[in-house]
């Protein structure tokens, strides 16, 4: 019972990361680097 338990829970933490965590990481990832690239073009005059 607590070996199935383990199992399952490796196999639903695994899909948490794979398609929640990571896609979000990089969702965040490209933003920050949108803002930035902005920030730099209204500095320039």
């Amino acid at each position: 019972m607590d070996t199935t338990l383990i199992v399952t829970g490796a196999f639903l933490g695994t899909g948490l990361l794979a398609y929640v965590i990571v896609p979000g990481l990089l969702v965040m990832r490209d933003r920050v680097l949108d803002h930035m690239e902005k920030s730099e073009e209204t500095r320039q005059p």
